[in-house]
């Protein structure tokens, strides 16, 4: 078999793979609560380190929440900052002393400073339900009223809920990233709409605490520093297929910040790829290869274009336009969720380098650690 037809065999798989996530991501409803009365009591966990910068523009989201204050509690969960995070906190709390609100010292067991904050705080925990974010974080009002209703009415034990960035785009890079997330909710959507979820977002996660004791919690993959989101996800997708929920609500969209260099945004999906070597599922094994694989015949496809200025060139194109109009298709509907339509504007140019960051990022997480947090974390 020829390379071009190697390529062709991945783009074609590569084309069924998103047209069935495009087929799920359409297929999950939008949610309009029928349910008003709050009934379910949340346990917010939020753990965080060094992020006095943000706090205070989560405090106040929270400070509006539309939910009583006796069904929640934020937990927040200090991971070893020296900034004046938690000063920011306490100053917060005893300007708003009908709020919940504790701050926790993360006691540190495992390779993995985030899911042993999270581990403090569940059990400390009051409520029933998990829920967690992160400190940089913006809360819509109507968020846990929705996750509420949501759980009234669906039978779950796990609920993944959507993650945005600021409606405004500065520069190349936020709209880059813009269209970048636009895309792994796409995907997040259509797993969980043809019932093989594999991507979820911890900065928006909700789970019935009784059901994350019964599958180990983050036992097995407490020694890799991020996935308490994916990993959480694959066990309960094994132990409770049928109840675990993507909650698509405008209501409930929480907003997390754009990254401030290209060298954060390297070092932020390093962190994230690094965490595929604890995968167990092979349905997200044999997805991520062949987005890779994709992503490299696009690279390939480029440099062969450019070198053959004849009619050899045109099996290239092909190729690449292919992968361009197929994106579009999971991209669409989604920017029109999260009503970040104009961002289509970029995406030509947005589609054209993202095969070459991706490819690049996904290569080199293959190799070293990655900073977080301003640590340093072996893979």
């Amino acid at each position: 078999m020829s390379v071009v037809a190697v390529m062709y065999v991945i783009m074609i798989s590569y084309i069924l793979l998103i047209g069935a996530l495009s087929y799920g991501a359409r297929k999950v409803s939008s949610f309009t609560p029928s349910v008003q009365v709050p009934k379910q009591g949340f346990s917010v966990i939020i753990p965080f380190r060094n992020e006095a910068n943000h706090l205070p523009g989560l405090l106040e989201s929270i400070a509006d929440l539309d939910y009583p204050t006796s069904l929640f509690e934020i937990l927040l969960v200090n991971d070893d900052s020296n900034d004046a995070s938690v000063a920011c906190i306490a100053s917060f709390i005893k300007a708003h002393p009908k709020i919940n609100i504790k701050i926790l010292e993360s006691i540190r067991v495992s390779d993995s400073p985030k899911k042993d904050a999270i581990q403090t705080a569940i059990e400390t925990s009051l409520f029933s339900w998990i829920v967690t974010t992160d400190a940089d974080c913006i809360v819509p009002p109507l968020w846990l009223k929705t996750l509420n209703a949501f759980i009234q009415e669906n039978d779950c034990k796990l609920v993944a809920g959507p993650v945005t960035l600021p409606y405004r785009s500065a520069s190349f890079l936020q709209v880059f990233e813009r269209m970048d997330t636009l895309s792994l909710a796409g995907a997040t959507m259509g797993g969980f709409g043809i019932r093989h979820p594999f991507l979820c977002n911890g900065a928006h996660l909700a789970y019935e605490k009784e059901a994350f004791v019964a599958v180990g919690g983050f036992h097995g993959n407490d020694h890799i520093a991020s996935g308490d989101d994916h990993f959480m996800l694959e066990k309960f997708s094994i132990t409770y297929p049928k109840q675990v929920h993507y909650l698509k609500s405008q209501q409930a969209i929480i907003t997390t910040p754009f990254q401030e260099n290209w060298t954060s945004f390297i070092w932020q999906r390093k962190r994230w790829a690094a965490k595929s070597i604890g995968y167990t599922s092979l349905f997200t094994k044999s997805v991520g290869l062949l987005i890779l694989l994709a992503n490299l015949v696009f690279v390939v496809g480029v440099v062969f274009a450019f070198a053959k200025a004849d009619t050899a060139a045109f099996p290239f194109y092909t190729l690449l336009l292919l992968k361009i109009i197929t994106d579009a298709f999971l991209l669409y509907p989604v920017a029109q969720f999260f009503k970040t339509r104009k961002v289509f504007l970029w995406y030509p140019l947005c589609a054209l380098w993202y095969p070459f960051i991706s490819s690049y990022i996904a290569l080199i997480s293959l190799k070293g650690g990655f900073m977080w947090k301003d640590r340093y974390f072996k893979r």
